[in-house]
């Protein structure tokens, strides 16, 4: 499922289908409602402040949908606001704010299942002042500390931040 700007709710699930009175002898098969799930979401917005919430808004929507535990999400929202905040507090900082992109899947792995989350802008990796890191500069240990797998690339087209929180099956 993609979502590009602020538009993009994932289709609920279809209706269950009725099982008939008959079937309900111990050799009928049971019939579940089938759920439909996200697989993947993508989101497209402008790096600033008044974007982020949408952003929330649509990991929170997708992560349900996605069945994420509470405690998962709660984790991926607090790791995936910490990584955009960045990107609009600091990725274009001196020039005209670009985009910040967020990318989340299911994943599974020889451990488990993972949520992956890669946020990335274009803008430059500044290095923090010596004021910035005594006030600052928590957001990136906090990831570390929530994530099973964190990763920051910083190069002159931009910082991408990957993540992987586990599922926890």
């Amino acid at each position: 499922m993609n979502v590009h700007g602020p538009q993009g709710d994932v289709p609920p699930a279809p209706p269950a289908a009725a099982t008939p009175a008959s079937a309900t002898t111990s050799t009928a098969a049971v019939v579940r409602p089938v759920r439909v799930v996200p697989d993947e979401l993508r989101i497209v917005r402008t790096a600033v402040a008044d974007e982020l919430s949408g952003i929330r808004s649509a990991v929170s929507r997708w992560g349900r949908r996605a069945g994420l535990s509470a405690d998962v999400l709660v984790d991926l929202l607090l790791a995936v606001g910490e990584a955009a905040a960045n990107a609009v507090d600091h990725a274009y900082r001196g020039g005209p704010p670009g985009p910040v992109e967020v990318d989340l899947q299911l994943r599974r792995r020889r451990t488990g299942s993972v949520v992956a989350a890669r946020i990335c802008d274009q803008g430059r990796w500044r290095p923090a002042s010596a004021c910035e890191v005594r006030d600052r500069g928590r957001g990136l240990p906090m990831i570390r500390a929530l994530a099973a797998h964190l990763e920051v690339v910083a190069t002159g087209r931009g910082t991408e931040v990957c993540l992987e929180l586990a599922l926890g099956d």
